[in-house]
């Protein structure tokens, strides 16, 4: 059985490049799109994330500020999918980020059926939930923030692999990181280390009245053992 030791809503931040998808959908409504491995391929020249032609990270801008938005998303989440026939391995995030220098609360969208956003647009339209007309824009850099529910099963101590998806695990750290501060430390740390095949992000998540904060880390190729040293430099960088 998983060695489920933690659970809960989880704030995700990251900061991301952020452009137009190429998507032959005439939707008339500003849609954003980031890289799902943005940093995955940035060393040693690798090439192309291949995943990318079947997955997207998609983006509405809420144009209606929306009182409680994360709860309306994430009540209705499931009901939109099924009304809009999306498949389950679709997921819907509340969200805020940045555009054009002003914040806007957000649904993030990863999706497979991209050809089906227009009835999702409609299924939001329905529930008072409004999105940002097109326009033109340049790509541009994005502190992103989304939320989901979380089941953190532990690998060892401080460190947590996400229950669905095995590539994903959580580094517990002692204190609060400002994200230029972590942006900085991860640079440090990557430039010491051989190995470069991992995205890295911020999140914190809400367990019995206490905030914990990870930095987490995304591979296919990382081995669990490795973990452990990645661990020790991140408390060398950040807790000395």
């Amino acid at each position: 059985m998983k060695n489920v030791k933690l659970f809960g809503l989880t704030c995700f931040k990251v900061n991301l490049e952020i452009t137009r998808p190429q998507l032959d959908i005439d939707l008339k409504y500003l849609l954003l799109e980031s890289d799902p491995n943005p940093d995955y391929y940035a060393r040693n020249d690798f090439p192309p994330n291949a995943e990318h032609a079947n997955n997207w990270h998609l983006y509405l801008l809420v144009k209606n500020r929306i009182n409680c938005f994360q709860d309306v998303v994430l009540r209705n989440k499931e009901e939109l999918k099924k009304k809009s026939g999306l498949s389950s391995n679709n997921r819907l995030f509340p969200g805020s980020m940045t555009f054009k220098n002003e914040t806007y609360q957000c649904v993030r969208i990863d999706i497979t059926e991209p050809e089906k956003l227009p009835q999702l647009i409609e299924e939001f339209n329905k529930l008072g939930v409004k999105f940002v007309k097109d326009q033109k824009f340049h790509p541009y850099r994005s502190f992103v923030y989304y939320k989901r529910y979380v089941d953190y099963i532990k690998i060892e101590d401080g460190i947590y692999q996400d229950s669905i998806d095995s590539n994903r695990y959580f580094i517990h750290v002692d204190r609060h990181l400002k994200f230029e501060e972590f942006e900085k430390g991860l640079e440090q740390i990557k430039n010491k280390c051989e190995f470069h095949q991992f995205d890295t992000f911020l999140t914190d998540m809400m367990y019995h009245n206490e905030v914990h904060d990870f930095i987490g880390v995304y591979s296919k190729h990382c081995q669990q053992e490795r973990l452990g040293e990645l661990k020790n430099e991140i408390n060398l960088t950040f807790l000395k």
